[in-house]
Formats: structure tokens, C-alpha cells, sequence
């Protein structure tokens, strides 16, 4: 990266960081020491905003205290605020992996900060490769259309919503700006290890399918916008039909139901359970057309379970249980 690259990138992701910020806003950005929260670290500082910088020490390395440290100088004169937590031991306990377990802390941690120091977002330093990443995942796994689409850069789900604004470049990029920079940055050795879905796919998947196509994260990425459009216009058609055939509190018009394209039965669910429940985790297309194929042959006292949710049909009646 040269003189004028560096400068056109931070330009344009500033611009970007305006569009949703506005002077003296605060905002709460989960900083690791890696080169992907640094980076999102100094654009905040070029900001006119209160940052309140949140780590989480997982106590998984000997480097866990140093790198606390180092995110806690790098972030002066921000707000620091740490916790530091056993992830091992406590994906044990629950019987859990690492990943998920390390993820519901951070973002508990970061929900509970948001609250406190009444902040406009939540950041994180998410970027094109980790899109890619769980996209492909999420295509192995056989989400829906809406787990195809990858991560959002405005996440409303969230309180306060989460903002992910680094999502249009790439880690190549971002190394090689804090690298021009001359800006320090800490390496996390168990990136490399692939017993950890994520790494495997990074270091092994997709190696392989960037030799069948050099620019598969720009190809992904588009593709996933084009997606996102998709579940974006099925999302709005799936809200106007609940409004207009929910019978009562978890009954919806049957007759109705099995009038509407298949994508649209797909997606009105999807909203049932995050309306319910909260979320939509680990919902995939085959659970969502066992569901729709049962309400389809309209066989009384069927019921099938569809995430958190038992969903029963008798004859134009469709019941969701929580």
C-alpha cells in the first residue's frame, strides 16, 4: 500500500463512519489488539465521538495480560473497560465450543457496557474475509436465504444496534494500511490452529476455492448484497401478510399461508421465531420446508419442532408454541 492508497482508504471509511455517527455521540467497540480492531480503533479516534473501549481477556494464552495491556495504551484517552473470563472452563460447564461461548460473553459484556454509558452503537471490526467466511459456513450448514446474505453492516436486533463498517474491506488491506502506518498491532497465535471451524475454513476452504476464482471475496460479497435484497423484499412481504392473517396471539390464517410462494412461507416463519424467541439461530432451510411441507398437506394434529418453537397445524389453524 502506498501513500495515496492509505489515504483514499481512511477517507472513504470515515465518510462512511459519518453516515451513522454524529458529534459527541458514544459509541462501545470491542478491541482484541488484533490488526482488525486497531484499525477500526485509530478511525474512531479521528472522530469527534466518546469511545469507550470494551476487551475481553479469554485467558486461552500466556498473552492474554499482555495483550490487555496493550489494547488499554492503545486506546488512551478512550474510556477502557476489560473483564476477563475462562473461556475453557466455561465452554466445559455449558458444553460448548470456544467460538460460540467466547462470542455470547463479548456480547453480553459489550450489551452491558452499551447500557451503561448510553451508547448509539456497538462497533466491531468484522471485515469482507470474516463475511466470507461465514458465508461459506452457513452454506455448509444449509441456512436460509438470509443466513447466505452474511453479515449486515447495521444490525438492528441488537440494543443498541450493532455496527459493523469495515465490512467493505478486506484483512489484506487492513494489514497492509497499519503496516504503511507504521501502526503496532498483536498476532493471535490460535488464528492458525484449524481445529476451530472458523480457521479451518480460512486457512484450508478457502485457499483452495481462490485458486478457482482469485477474487472470491469481491464475487462473494457482491453476490451476498444481491441476497440481502432478496431477503430484504421477502422480509417486508412476509411482515405485510402476519399483519394481515394473524388470527390471534401465535395463530395464523392456514388457508392463507398455503397460498403464498414458497420463499414467503419460509420467511414469515423466520420472523415468527425471531419475534418470539429473539433470534433465529441455527434455523436452516430443511427444518424450515419440514415445516412448511407439513402445513402444506393439512393433516390435523401434526406438529413439528422449527428452533425454540413447536409449530402444530389443524385444519386452517396454525399454532406456534414457545
Amino acid at each position: 500500500m502506498n501513500a495515496q492508497e492509505s489515504k483514499k482508504l481512511e477517507k472513504t471509511l470515515l465518510e462512511k463512519f459519518k453516515t451513522h455517527l454524529s458529534e459527541n455521540d458514544t459509541v462501545v467497540a470491542g478491541i482484541s489488539g488484533g490488526p482488525d480492531s486497531i484499525f477500526l480503533l485509530y478511525l474512531l479516534k479521528k472522530l469527534p465521538i466518546k469511545i469507550v473501549v470494551a476487551h475481553v481477556n479469554h485467558s486461552l494464552r500466556k498473552e492474554s495480560d499482555e495483550e490487555e495491556e496493550f489494547v488499554k495504551k492503545q486506546g488512551q484517552p478512550a474510556v477502557f473497560c476489560s473483564t476477563k473470563r475462562n473461556i475453557a472452563e466455561l465452554a466445559r460447564k455449558s458444553k460448548k465450543g470456544l467460538e460460540e461461548t467466547g462470542r455470547k460473553i463479548r456480547y453480553d459484556f459489550f450489551k452491558k457496557l452499551a447500557k451503561k454509558h448510553d451508547a448509539k452503537y456497538i462497533l466491531t471490526a468484522h471485515h469482507a474475509d470474516d463475511n466470507l467466511e461465514t458465508i461459506i459456513s452457513n452454506f455448509v450448514r444449509g441456512a436460509s436465504i438470509r443466513g447466505l446474505s452474511g453479515m449486515k453492516e447495521k444490525f438492528d436486533d441488537f440494543t443498541p444496534p450493532l455496527l459493523r463498517p469495515l465490512l467493505s474491506v478486506s484483512k489484506n488491506q487492513i494489514v497492509s494500511f497499519l503496516k504503511f502506518n507504521k501502526i503496532t498491532f498483536k498476532t493471535d497465535k490460535t488464528n492458525r490452529d484449524t481445529k476451530f471451524k472458523r480457521n479451518f475454513i480460512r486457512h484450508e476452504v478457502i485457499p483452495v476455492l481462490e485458486k478457482m476464482n482469485p477474487s472470491l471475496t469481491e464475487t462473494v460479497t457482491k453476490n451476498a448484497t444481491e441476497l440481502s435484497e432478496i431477503d430484504k423484499y421477502l422480509t417486508e412481504s412476509a411482515q405485510k401478510w402476519l399483519k394481515k392473517n394473524t388470527i390471534a396471539k401465535n395463530k395464523l390464517d392456514a388457508k392463507s399461508f398455503r397460498q403464498q410462494n414458497k420463499s414467503v412461507q419460509k420467511t414469515i416463519l423466520m420472523e415468527l421465531h425471531e419475534e418470539i424467541t429473539g433470534h433465529t439461530l441455527n434455523i436452516g432451510n430443511i427444518h424450515l420446508k419440514e415445516v412448511t411441507d407439513m402445513i402444506e398437506k393439512n393433516i390435523g394434529n401434526k406438529r413439528k419442532k422449527l428452533g425454540q418453537l413447536i409449530i402444530e397445524v389443524e385444519k386452517n389453524t396454525i399454532r406456534l408454541k414457545n
